[in-house]
């Protein structure tokens, strides 16, 4: 399957966010560092203690809570735009189950073949925007 290289450069920047914007400090020769150097010093201790693959708990955890804002603004920004856009009440229901979708590729399809992601943080993750989809559907719901 060939991809443009744009989609793949769109794809990396959406999956680094949470790397990008690591708010916890780890120390690098001596010195105190934040953000993606701060986020890469940490799973590269992990991976060295656990394995490849292995993100750990608090990696796990840190990266959960960005999926749960980042599936929130998602809900926010389709509530918006489908039914100006689509015309129908249903529509965001259907954005929400496609995301899912994406989601379940991305998750156990592409994350254990380009970054060694393991099962269990597959289906944590997955959880992680699911579970906010689900819960506004059911609160949504007629």
């Amino acid at each position: 399957m060939n991809v443009p290289s744009w989609c793949l450069r769109f794809y990396n920047f959406c999956v680094t966010i949470p790397d990008r914007l690591y708010p916890f400090s780890e120390e690098i020769e001596g010195q105190k560092v934040r953000f993606r150097a701060a986020y890469d010093q940490a799973l590269s201790r992990y991976q060295e203690e656990k394995g490849y693959g292995r993100y750990g708990a608090w990696l796990i955890t840190y990266r959960g809570a960005c999926h749960v804002v980042g599936a929130t603004l998602f809900i926010g920004f389709s509530a918006l735009v489908s039914k100006d856009l689509f015309g129908s009440e249903t529509a965001i229901y259907v954005i929400l189950v496609m995301a899912t979708i994406a989601l379940v590729f991305q998750e156990f399809y592409l994350q254990p073949r380009t970054h060694g992601q393991m099962k269990m943080h597959s289906l944590i993750d997955l959880l992680s925007w699911v579970v906010p989809f689900g819960v506004y559907i059911m609160r949504h719901l007629p």
